[in-house]
């Protein structure tokens, strides 16, 4: 440990650049783990607030919840249990219902038609509601994600549903409810199928339960054709989300491996280039455990240092990114990054071992 950090103080240029190169390459792998932790929750955070255990699909949906399409004795059977409740998926386009509502620009989103009554009303979901009211009129009210407040939509507004010329008013706002990276609004599922977005006619698409189907309903569900998913299997069936958090989990293992290793050719550099003091070292008596020890110690502070220089640059990244940014902050994330960053780093820096073991005192010092 004296020896690593003697070094380091004699030689701070050096090492300042090494650490530089590692914290660049840390912050790239921290803000990219942000990016796939905040998209991923993007798709998800409207089904993991169901705090629901399984969906039932139709069989011929092919697992997907826009294809599944269920008809009234299909709902029965599988809403037999009380803790079990139907859900309408559309995808809708909110406009502004008269021009006299400026400033408003459409939004993409998915209407859920739910029982406003039930758990998957907005008010039971998450963190409920968080400005406004719960709908009380169902033929007219809905209750809609904030995040299309940054298009200019307020508590009170009117708009309309695609091409439907029938007006709803936004009394209530959520928070994080979103799903496929997009706003969810909250519909009376009867008053949707009165009003539907389009001409053709709404179904339900899923029916969502909280403590999942006996072994006996279970039979009961395939009989009527329906099969069924846990939450989180069911995220895995959204287009394009195992794809995504893929292709996000590969590059981040390849940039803290690749930077693990190359924080261990610096340092196999270094060792080669001090050779002579090393083997002056070897000659006064220090055992060559001693020295590799040393190197090892010098590789993780560097990995260490740069790690939370990368650290902090992400965090203060994240306090400038605008709200539409999928940037979240996952400290469980960063943990296993850094421990992973850490272990192969030391691993790369026993590169130098073979070095530090053949230096012969005599010829080193000659």
């Amino acid at each position: 440990m004296f020896l690593a950090l003697r070094e380091i103080r004699h030689q701070r240029g050096r090492f300042a650049l090494i650490v530089a190169v590692i914290a660049l390459i840390a912050y790239l792998a921290f803000f990219l783990a942000s990016l796939a932790t905040g998209l991923a929750h993007s798709y998800r955070s409207a089904i993991d607030d169901w705090d629901a255990t399984s969906v039932a699909l139709t069989d011929d949906s092919n697992e997907s919840v826009t294809a599944s399409r269920l008809s009234k004795d299909q709902v029965e059977v599988a809403t037999t249990d009380n803790d079990a409740e139907p859900l309408v998926v559309s995808g809708v386009v909110l406009k502004a219902a008269d021009s006299s509502q400026s400033g408003r620009a459409k939004v993409s989103a998915f209407a859920f038609g739910i029982d406003r009554f039930g758990f998957l009303a907005p008010e039971k979901v998450g963190g409920g509601i968080t400005e406004g009211r719960s709908i009380e009129h169902p033929d007219s009210e809905i209750v809609v994600d904030d995040t299309v407040a940054r298009e200019g939509w307020q508590v009170g507004d009117k708009l309309q549903l695609n091409s439907n010329s029938h007006t709803w008013t936004i009394v209530g706002f959520t928070h994080d409810q979103t799903f496929q990276a997009t706003p969810v609004i909250f519909v009376d599922e009867k008053a949707l199928a009165k009003e539907p977005p389009t001409d053709a006619p709404v179904a339900v698409n899923a029916v969502v339960s909280r403590i999942g189907w006996s072994p006996s309903q279970a039979r009961d569900l395939g009989k009527a054709e329906l099969t069924t998913l846990s939450s989180d299997d069911f995220v895995k069936t959204l287009a394009g989300y195992d794809a995504q958090v893929l292709t996000f989990g590969l590059m981040i293992g390849a940039l803290v491996i690749i930077a693990s290793f190359a924080l261990g050719i610096f340092v196999y550099v270094l060792t080669l280039q001090k050779r002579a003091a090393l083997g002056i070292l070897k000659a006064r008596g220090v055992p060559t455990s001693y020295l590799v020890r040393s190197g090892a110690i010098q590789t993780l502070l560097l990995a260490l240092v740069g790690l939370a220089v990368g650290l902090a640059l992400t965090l203060l990244t994240g306090t400038v990114l605008p709200d539409k940014v999928p940037f979240q902050f996952t400290w469980w994330l960063y943990g296993i990054t850094t421990a992973v960053f850490a272990l192969f780093s030391v691993i790369g820096g026993l590169l130098s071992v073979k070095v530090i073991s053949g230096i012969d005192p005599v010829e080193a010092i000659s």
